[in-house]
């Protein structure tokens, strides 16, 4: 009976974490994102908006265009063969529809090689995929020329 008891308890404690609703939030770069130039560090904060309105419970939670910062826990600058180049964030800070701070984890991963597929379409990104085999491909997203979208998730 013990053990039914502990377990009872130990699901009801744990159940916020096991129910935890996932919320989708589509974001894109609201501001050039290199490593080509040195200028990102681990801790940097990057700058995203959220591409739609995000709904929880039927009501908007993060409206439309929203900037979302993304702090940058890892770093890696591309190398060769085939050594992209990667920044990795989990910490995110936003506003919800009723301007309260939210601040949030969840895991965003940007590969340089990856970045490749949201480029225009020319035969010239022939030539990017193939010098990616020597040469690892840094992240440089233009805003305003480049549109990646990503997917994050917040916990409610």
């Amino acid at each position: 009976m013990k053990k039914l008891i502990l377990i009872l308890s130990l699901f009801l404690l744990s159940s916020n974490i096991v129910f935890a609703e996932k919320v989708p939030i589509k974001i894109a770069p609201a501001e050039n994102i290199s490593t080509a130039y040195d200028q990102i560090e681990i801790g940097d904060y990057l700058k995203f908006k959220v591409i739609n309105d995000v709904y929880y419970n039927n009501q908007v939670f993060i409206k439309k265009d929203t900037p979302i910062l993304a702090k940058v826990d890892f770093l890696s600058e591309n190398g060769w063969v085939s050594d992209n180049a990667e920044i990795e964030s989990q910490h995110f800070i936003t506003h919800d529809a009723e301007g309260k701070k939210v601040s949030f984890e969840s895991h965003l991963y940007i590969n340089g090689f990856e970045l490749l597929k949201t480029k225009g379409k020319r035969l010239a990104q022939f030539f990017n995929y193939i010098g990616a085999i020597g040469r690892g491909k840094e992240i440089d997203i233009k805003y305003g020329v480049d549109k990646p979208i990503f997917t994050i998730w917040l916990n409610k």
